[in-house]
């Protein structure tokens, strides 16, 4: 019998966070290229860009903390295969669906006149995510999946596996690390979970001890987040050092600090998360909202982006209506998205039988 567990509602308003980061990441991503390097609002939009690079990160920290807490103490043959079920109708059906929408949609936006589905051509660009440029995330996340069963079992199995956990996710990126650097560069990297490894390890470490961390992340609060926020500014900053003044990190520090920043970052917005649900209840409503939907925001912005760069002049050269133009889109591409997983979301709960219903309610 699975056993239950309390549903974290503070994860709700870290994935909040992370979605926006994602959305300001992809919404800012043009102004640090056609904006004059050197200029004020280059090196302003460059920094926010990176500021926000602990997006995808932080949801892979949280998919590790999530299955962790939810299946370690109760993870059986009979768990084993409802995971892999829920993780089929959850993730590799909306990965093939919206894989499919974006290889017909940016054929009408880029090229209508040679618009066709070509089920090879559409094949070849499954197992990487080439059909949009976000859905890389999913290749990464199924990777996970497809390990997670055999990390929890021998968490549980040997208990030294268990507490060496992170430190067992760290070898293994640090290992992917060296052999890309020293032998041969590692192709598709990006979209490779041994890039992420100590991220995931870490949220699973961290969800198989999940009270004892509330308790650690309360002491410890007071260096954890303005370390946090040091590490952001650390980061960002090689970036602009790099662009304004070409000073060269090395490619090591670049890893470390991307892997270190949004580790200390997801404690702290957990803490925070924590802290708007005690103080802040209307703001976390608004969050809890917006973190329940953050799937279906990250699946559809890039179309309500795209068409929003293709069919509308971004300034004219003139800097405030350059600013006006991103941050329109901004509002746009979380708008949109936002409305449409919520009347979908409301539509799917009235489809539900009343005993369904009462079901999914009493697990969330």
């Amino acid at each position: 019998m699975a056993v239950k567990k309390a549903k974290l509602l503070e994860l709700d308003i870290v994935r909040a966070i992370a979605i926006l980061a994602v959305l300001i990441i992809h919404n800012s991503s043009e102004a640090t290229v056609e904006i004059p390097v050197g200029s004020g609002s280059q090196a302003l939009y460059l920094a926010v860009n990176k500021l926000s690079n602990f997006a995808v990160p932080v949801f892979i920290f949280i998919s590790g903390l999530v299955l962790f807490y939810r299946y370690f103490d109760d993870w059986s043959g009979k768990q084993a295969v409802t995971f892999y079920l829920k993780r089929v109708k959850q993730v590799l059906f909306p990965y093939l669906i919206w894989s499919a929408f974006y290889y017909v949609y940016n054929q009408w936006i880029y090229a209508p006149a040679n618009l066709h589905f070509d089920w090879a051509e559409f094949g070849d660009l499954l197992p990487w995510a080439d059909a949009s440029y976000h859905l890389y995330f999913m290749v990464i996340i199924v990777q996970f999946y497809l390990l997670f069963p055999l990390m929890v079992w021998l968490s549980r199995a040997f208990a030294w596996f268990g507490r060496s956990l992170f430190l067992i996710g760290i070898l293994v990126q640090a290992g992917g690390y060296l052999y890309s650097h020293w032998i041969e560069p590692l192709p598709h990297s990006a979209s490779l979970c041994v890039t992420y490894f100590s991220l995931f390890a870490l949220g699973g470490y961290l969800g198989m001890r999940y009270e004892a961390f509330i308790g650690w992340i309360n002491k410890h609060i007071v260096w954890v987040l303005p370390l946090s926020v040091l590490l952001g500014c650390s980061y960002a900053g090689m970036f602009l050092l790099a662009e304004l003044k070409g000073v060269q990190f090395g490619g090591l520090a670049y890893m470390l600090v991307f892997n270190v920043y949004p580790m200390f970052a997801s404690m702290s917005f957990i803490w925070i998360g924590r802290l708007l649900l005690k103080y802040l209840p209307a703001l976390s409503k608004m969050l809890l909202s917006l973190g329940a939907v953050s799937f279906g925001i990250y699946l559809m912005h890039p179309a309500v982006l795209t068409y929003w760069r293709t069919h509308v002049d971004n300034g004219s050269g003139r800097m405030l209506d350059y600013h006006l133009y991103t941050l329109t889109a901004f509002v746009l591409s979380l708008g949109v998205p936002w409305l449409a997983a919520y009347l979908y979301g409301q539509a799917m709960r009235r489809l539900r039988p009343p005993s369904s219903r009462k079901q999914v309610k009493s697990a969330a």
